[in-house]
């Protein structure tokens, strides 16, 4: 074949037929310059202009005017740069009179096979594993597979301009892509060029997709928490910076939301974020990012997204990419999340491109690497060492299961590599449980290390109450002659329930978590209806932060709390707890429309909000008129205003 290693047939392409002189010359030239014999086919492309192109034994000599002219612009730049100040030009115009046309000779290969984004490549001996390859027609490629006598690359873009007799070289590094304070805020793809119409990104530093992670001696152990906003993983599953936690449940069971959530909770906390889109469709990613712009959250965070559409080299590479950028800023000292959505698309994307580089295919079709796949990019996620910088960048992987299998192929892989995970479940997503944690399949295994002192003693017994709560919720079903202390875990266990669900885009801060759990683990909350523990919550946050903002404040400082905090934290719940019992009962008097929209909603909306916002304060206005009776409830019926009135008398 023409072309390949060892074949003895050298292609000669120019513009015009040679002579037979001609074709003796050029075999003298390829004896002298590759010490071999060779016949010699023609080939006629007039194209080629001012000389010929000689490609044999994967080499390409170019004798063309088009290489002469690029060769002698090099050396001007260089003479340029060297005799820089007066009688530079006299020098250049010296150098440009000695110059001599001599042949451009380099090692290269031809492309034999393109489609799917894969180029069998026949020649480049020298190529490394993992190494760039530029293409006739400017796209780049990466050595994937060294056979005996060819190379599988893969493209980095469309293959459309790639096409069989391409010329490739060796480019002697690998593929980098941009980084730096000037990728904040954008939305780039998988080679880190902007898609985000906001024109150019002016980096001034590249970083290599590929890197080895960072090894035991320079990390340090992980102990500074990573604030979600979400009290159920704060509290039970807590994350800390550095950490890698795997988020792994059905499709439409919430994991992207708890992510953005954890993102959008980053904001003040001195926390870059990366969020990597593998394979999502473009409106999905569209929409992440522009519930991030309205919140203020791209500020800190870069988007690299490789969508459905995209080649699938492109979502092969994307990942790596999101890496590179954020562990720039973690080699700086900076505290980085970095959020992989997600590598169950990632795998299929590395299956593809393995089944079309004909590598032998192994369980579920992946190939035998598929571990090592998320395995090298996973590690790259650490808490330095001081002595390193003290940077962190913590990694929140997605894998999607399918009917909750985590013990298929993919997802006990990554859970291995992983710190923990956190199971969301598709049956109580369907219950309005959302998050839809399971506490019994969500694990941490750094744990109180990533807490704060306060909510370190108040949640250590809460995972145990609510495995608990959910047995004697089953076993209750059966009988209803149930004891005292049976009745007081189940009623315990339904408002630990209620005040974990949490609506999308609204996470907590930790020191009003601290705050809610400690009115939960004191049992405050076991006279109120469960219907209503969102109301009271709600209220009573609204309430510190109106007339106590201090308590929180001093919980965030010193991250516990103090016994001269707690004893006045108790005055204040108490307070509040005569004051909202007769709130709920103003309400239910006079709107109990308004208290059944309340009890079916754990997601509050806006007009919904506004609409308790008023009603508290026509309450607040009202109990300043009126003195409550005895029990605290208030000592009249107000009359709402035609058309406000509820359903109740």
């Amino acid at each position: 074949m023409v072309g390949l290693i060892g074949a003895d047939v050298a292609t000669v392409t120019s513009a015009v037929a040679l002579s037979g002189d001609q074709i003796q010359s050029v075999k003298k030239l390829l004896r002298k310059k590759l010490n071999s014999s060779f016949e010699i086919e023609v080939v006629i492309d007039p194209t080629v202009l001012g000389g010929l192109k000689i490609y044999a034994g994967g080499h390409l000599i170019d004798y063309t005017a088009k290489s002469q002219l690029r060769t002698m612009r090099a050396d001007i730049d260089r003479i340029a740069e060297s005799q820089e100040g007066f009688g530079a030009g006299a020098f250049i115009s010296g150098e440009i009179g000695a110059f001599r046309p001599k042949p451009n000779i380099a090692e290269t290969g031809m492309v034999t096979q393109v489609g799917d984004c894969i180029a069998t490549i026949s020649g480049l001996q020298s190529a490394q594993s993992g190494e760039l390859l530029r293409f006739d027609s400017g796209i780049y490629g990466i050595a994937m597979n060294l056979n005996f006598d060819s190379i599988g690359a893969v493209l980095m873009g469309s293959d459309a301009k790639v096409k069989e007799g391409d010329y490739v070289w060796l480019t002697g590094k690998v593929a980098e892509v941009p980084a730096g304070d000037a990728m904040t805020g954008r939305v780039v793809d998988a080679l880190g060029q902007p898609v985000d119409q906001k024109g150019p990104i002016e980096y001034t530093v590249t970083r290599t997709i590929e890197k080895i992670a960072p090894g035991v001696v320079e990390r340090a152990e992980v102990s500074k928490p990573l604030q979600t906003g979400i009290k159920a993983i704060d509290a039970m599953v807590p994350i800390g910076r550095g950490q890698r936690e795997l988020v792994i449940g059905d499709r439409q069971t919430g994991k992207t939301a708890l992510c953005v959530d954890t993102i959008l909770n980053q904001k003040g906390e001195g926390v870059l974020c990366v969020y990597v889109a593998i394979g999502q469709k473009a409106s999905t990613v569209a929409r992440v990012v522009k519930t991030l712009e309205d919140r203020g959250a791209m500020e800190y965070t870069t988007v690299v997204v490789s969508t459905a559409s995209d080649p699938i080299s492109l979502q092969y590479l994307a990942p790596y990419t999101g890496c590179a950028i954020g562990e720039y800023w973690m080699e700086a000292g900076k505290d980085v999340l970095i959020v992989y959505d997600d590598l169950s698309k990632h795998a299929v994307a590395y299956r593809a491109l393995s089944l079309l580089l004909v590598r032998p295919p192994g369980r579920e079709a992946y190939p035998g690497d598929v571990f090592y796949l998320h395995s090298r990019l996973l590690e790259r996620a650490a808490c330095m060492s001081p002595r390193y910088g003290g940077g962190t960048m913590t990694a929140l992987p997605i894998i999607e299961t399918q009917a909750g299998d985590i013990s298929a192929y993919i997802p006990t892989n990554v859970i291995s590599i992983t710190d923990g995970q956190i199971y969301l479940e598709a049956e109580l997503f369907n219950h309005g449980i959302r998050p839809a944690i399971n506490p019994g399949f969500s694990v941490s295994r750094v744990g109180g290390s990533a807490q704060i002192k306060a909510m370190r003693t108040l949640s250590g017994a809460l995972r145990v109450e609510l495995a608990q709560y959910r047995e004697l919720s089953s076993f209750s079903q059966f009988g209803s002659d149930l004891n005292q202390d049976t009745r007081e875990r189940l009623n315990h266990g339904e408002r630990v329930v209620e005040i974990f669900k949490q609506a999308q885009y609204s996470p907590v801060p930790v020191e009003y978590q601290v705050i809610i759990l400690y009115m939960l683990t004191k049992r405050y909350l076991s006279d109120t209806r469960v219907e209503h523990v969102h109301l009271t919550e709600r209220e009573f946050t609204r309430h510190i932060q109106r007339n106590h903002g201090d308590i929180a404040r001093e919980i965030k400082r010193t991250g516990e709390i103090s016994p001269g905090l707690e004893a006045r934290l108790k005055l204040v719940i108490e307070e509040f707890a005569r004051d909202h019992k007769a709130f709920i009962d103003y309400v239910q008097v006079n709107y109990s429309d308004l208290a059944d929209e309340i009890s079916r909603n754990a997601q509050i909306s806006a007009d919904l909000r506004q609409r308790i916002r008023a009603v508290r304060d026509e309450y607040v206005e009202y109990k300043q008129k009126d003195a409550p009776d005895e029990s605290g409830a208030p000592s009249r019926v107000h009359s709402p205003a035609a058309g406000e009135r509820g359903g109740g008398s």
